[in-house]
C-alpha cells in the first residue's frame, strides 16, 4: 500500500487537477473515513455554488458528478462516494447511490436531510449515527415532524422547495439525535476524523427541515478539531478547512438559534460498493 505521504506529493506535482490525484492516491488509505479525509483534502480551496449538482438533464441540468465546486450536502456526499471509491469513476456510480432514493430524478433526489437523506443512507449501509456514542449522557433525541399542516404552513411561508411535486414530500416523524451546542467543545477532542456532523436548529413549525449546514469533522495542528466545509460566509465562498470551536461561536450567534450538532460516521460500505460497481459494469459493453 502507498505511504500517506505519497499521494499528498503526488497531487502536488500533478498540478491543478483533483482528479488526477485522487485517481493516483485513493488506494492509500483504507476505504471508509480515512479515505474520505484524504479525499476531501484535495477539494479544500474549491469554490462554494449553491446547488452545483443535479441530473444533466430536465428540471436540473446541472452535471450529477464534478470536483471543481460544491456547496455543504455536494462536498460531504463526494466524500462519502470517493471514501468507497478506488477511482473518480467509481466515485460518480457510488455517488447516485447517496444522492437518489431511486433511479437520477429531480423527483428522486434525497432532498430533505432529516426526512430522506438521513434513513435512506442509513439503511444503505455508507454512515451511521454516533452521536449518542460520542456524547454520552450530553446526547438528547430530537426529531422532525412533518404533516400535511407542515407543509401547508411551509407552502404559506415559501419555504417549499420550487419544482418538486407535493406528491414527493416526505410525511413523518424522524428522529435527529443531538449534541446540544454548548458541550460540542467538551465532546470534540473525542470526535474521531471523517464524521459528518450536521447542524441543527430551533424547530420552526412553518420550516420542513432543521438541518441547515453539514461538513466534516478533521484533525488539524496538534490534533485540534476542525470542520472541512463548503463554506458560503461572505468573503469566504470556497471548501475550507474551520478551526470548530471557531465555527461554533459563528453558529451561537445565529438569528434562527442553533440548538446542538448530530453526529454521523462514514461507514466502510465495501460490500455494498462493489455490488453497485458491478452492476454498473455490466451495463457497459466492454466493462472491465
Amino acid at each position: 500500500m502507498l505511504s500517506p505521504i505519497f499521494p499528498l506529493a503526488l497531487a502536488i506535482l500533478l498540478g491543478p487537477s483533483p482528479e488526477a490525484a485522487l485517481d493516483a492516491g485513493l488506494g492509500s488509505a483504507a476505504p471508509g473515513p480515512a479515505r474520505a479525509v484524504w479525499s476531501s483534502g484535495l477539494l479544500v480551496g474549491a469554490p462554494y455554488v449553491l446547488s452545483p449538482l443535479g441530473e444533466g438533464a430536465g428540471r436540473d441540468s446541472d452535471p450529477r458528478f464534478r470536483l471543481d465546486a460544491f456547496d455543504c450536502v455536494t462536498l460531504v456526499e463526494t466524500a462519502i462516494a470517493l471514501g468507497n471509491a478506488r477511482s473518480t469513476a467509481e466515485a460518480r456510480v457510488l455517488l447516485d447511490d447517496i444522492r437518489y432514493h431511486g433511479p437520477p430524478s429531480f423527483t428522486a433526489r434525497n432532498h430533505y436531510l432529516e426526512a430522506q437523506w438521513l434513513p435512506v443512507n442509513t439503511e444503505r449501509g455508507w454512515i451511521a449515527d454516533v452521536t449518542s456514542a460520542l456524547g454520552g449522557d450530553l446526547a438528547l433525541s430530537g426529531e422532525k415532524r412533518l404533516t400535511p399542516g407542515t407543509w401547508r404552513a411551509a407552502e404559506k411561508a415559501g419555504a417549499t422547495l420550487p419544482g418538486l411535486d407535493p406528491a414527493a414530500r416526505p410525511l413523518g416523524t424522524f428522529p435527529l439525535p443531538l449534541l446540544p451546542l454548548d458541550h460540542l467543545a467538551e465532546v470534540a477532542p473525542r470526535i474521531p476524523a471523517g464524521t459528518i456532523l450536521l447542524v441543527v436548529r430551533e424547530d420552526r413549525p412553518w420550516r420542513p427541515y432543521r438541518v441547515t449546514h453539514l461538513g466534516l469533522v478533521v484533525e488539524g495542528p496538534g490534533g485540534a478539531r476542525r470542520l472541512r466545509h463548503a463554506s458560503d460566509v461572505p468573503g469566504v465562498m470556497r471548501v475550507r478547512d474551520e478551526p470548530l470551536a471557531r465555527f461554533a461561536a459563528r453558529a451561537a450567534r445565529q438569528r434562527w438559534p442553533v440548538v446542538g450538532v448530530s453526529l454521523w460516521a462514514i461507514r466502510d460500505n465495501s460490500a455494498r460498493a462493489a455490488a453497485l460497481l458491478a452492476g454498473e459494469m455490466r451495463q457497459e459493453p466492454g466493462a472491465r
